[in-house]
């Protein structure tokens, strides 16, 4: 007798995990709804029952890489809290740096990542900021950490990319830039974000908002 194989009825989740795939080999440019249908071995008209358009699978993306961001752990500080979210959500970029973009230009929409802004929100006014001091940490928070992983990590083409001759500069007039550019090779820009991250969190507790804790 012959056996047959079941293909595995499509799902929302299905389609964004190999957009995910696709993304994280061949880039952001690569995903189309044909694209995606070669990639699941279906006709892309199939996919609109799961994906309304292509900024449906872009916002669903958003979601996808966020999810890799675990819960804030119970009972600690939102410090603690604030700045566990940024290293998981810094690593999840790192792991799928030609999502980047997304991050960068497009705000969470479907309401499996808003559920993060609104975790992040809810420690932040339980901590006693007020809503907007709570929006501007948010905001700020999400910045550095989006803006630090494209620096170190967003891929560039061979034919785009900068690289500075510093070496080649008048030591007298640029003695500061020469001395920076002799231990560029061993910096670390993990601690350099480390760095960062905590000089944006003395700046956030030195806030007024976080005098007393609102009671819910």
């Amino acid at each position: 007798m012959k056996q047959t194989h079941k293909r595995e009825p499509l799902s929302r989740e299905r389609i964004l995990s190999a957009a995910l795939d696709i993304v994280d080999r061949e880039g952001l440019e690569a995903i189309s709804m044909r694209r995606l249908g070669q990639a699941l071995g279906v006709e892309a008209m199939s996919l609109y029952n799961h994906v309304p358009n292509k900024a449906a699978i872009l916002d669903g993306l958003f979601e996808t890489v966020l999810a890799e961001v675990p819960s804030a752990k119970r009972g600690g500080t939102w410090q603690v809290a604030l700045r566990e979210r940024a290293q998981a959500l810094r690593k999840a970029l790192r792991t799928h740096p030609n999502t980047l973009p997304l991050f960068a230009t497009r705000a969470a929409v479907t309401p499996g990542a808003i559920a993060h802004v609104e975790a992040v929100l809810d420690t932040l006014r339980t901590a006693g900021f007020s809503p907007d001091e709570a929006l501007s940490a948010l905001q700020v928070l999400m910045a550095f950490v989006v803006g630090h992983s494209l620096s170190s990590y967003a891929p560039q083409p061979d034919d785009a990319q900068s690289h500075p001759a510093y070496q080649q500069l008048s030591e007298k007039d640029f003695p500061r830039v020469h001395e920076i550019a002799r231990v560029l090779d061993s910096h670390d820009v993990e601690e350099e974000f480390e760095l960062g991250l905590e000089a944006m969190m003395t700046g956030l507790e030195a806030n007024p908002a976080r005098r007393k804790p609102t009671r819910k």
